[in-house]
């Protein structure tokens, strides 16, 4: 009897289903890929537009303010008679200007030959953006003549000779008192005494006065012993300045005097 041969039959599996998976798996992991890039991408560039928002709410370290009570110094030789200021770019332009060269002076040792480029960096440093000066020639406090002269075409101030009086002065100290730090904004409170104010003679009768126009006037007295700060502290006005900081600036925004 003949056996019957056994055919199998194998089953053939389809090659074209398999590719297709593949390829979708692999069009999956790359909108993945694609839409996690991108918003890292977005999550990179908020981190560092909100780098200037984050809340400090620390203690001032003393460096800080330190550096902060030196600009204070700054400010207040130039702008003491226009206390307060609620906005910088109300100032008037030509105490601006000498801003612009006493800061070169005192911060860069720069002396007769004052670029406006140079300034305008001291202006970028000391003050928020917006704040801006118009350039012109710089007179001196007696409106008799010229101060510091400006050369249009090299862009530069240079000092005029012949002036045979002296400046106005006045002799300022400046006591910090408190400082805090809200959303970035440096909040500074200080005390200030002014003395000896000169204006080609100088005050008789001395003492420390609670305003410019006090010392001026040589009119109510706080007292007439800068040791005796702490005795009348109590009764001196808060001068505020409020700072924004800036990569790693600390930048002018107002000044405010609380009675």
């Amino acid at each position: 009897m003949e056996e019957k041969v056994k055919v199998v039959y194998k089953e053939k599996k389809s090659t074209g289903k398999t590719i297709s998976i593949i390829i979708l798996i692999i069009l999956l992991l790359c909108s993945l890929s694609y839409i996690g890039y991108n918003e890292y991408q977005k999550l990179l560039i908020d981190n560092d537009n909100n780098k200037e928002k984050v809340v400090d709410e620390r203690e001032l370290y003393y460096s800080e303010v330190e550096t902060i009570m030196n600009q204070i110094d700054l400010y207040n030789y130039i702008f003491k008679e226009a206390y307060p200021i609620n906005d910088i770019n109300s100032i008037d332009n030509q105490l601006k200007l000498k801003f612009g060269i006493y800061a070169l002076q005192e911060v860069e040792n720069i002396n007769n030959y004052y670029k406006i480029e140079d300034m305008e960096e001291m202006y970028n440093n000391y003050f928020i953006d917006g704040f801006n000066a118009i350039y012109e020639d710089i007179d001196c406090i007696a409106k008799d003549d010229v101060l510091y002269e400006l050369n249009s075409q090299t862009k530069t101030y240079t000092e005029k000779s012949g002036h045979d009086h002296d400046n106005p002065t006045v002799d300022i100290d400046t006591y910090f008192v408190e400082g805090n730090i809200d959303n970035n904004k440096y909040i500074i409170d200080t005390h200030i005494l002014y003395s000896n104010y000169c204006n080609g003679t100088c005050n008789p009768n001395g003492g420390y006065y609670k305003s410019y126009d006090d010392a001026v006037n040589g009119t109510n007295p706080v007292t007439y012993r800068r040791s005796e700060y702490k005795d009348i502290k109590n009764n001196l006005p808060i001068t505020t300045y409020t700072f924004i900081k800036k990569k790693g600036r600390f930048k002018l925004e107002s000044i405010d005097i609380n009675y």
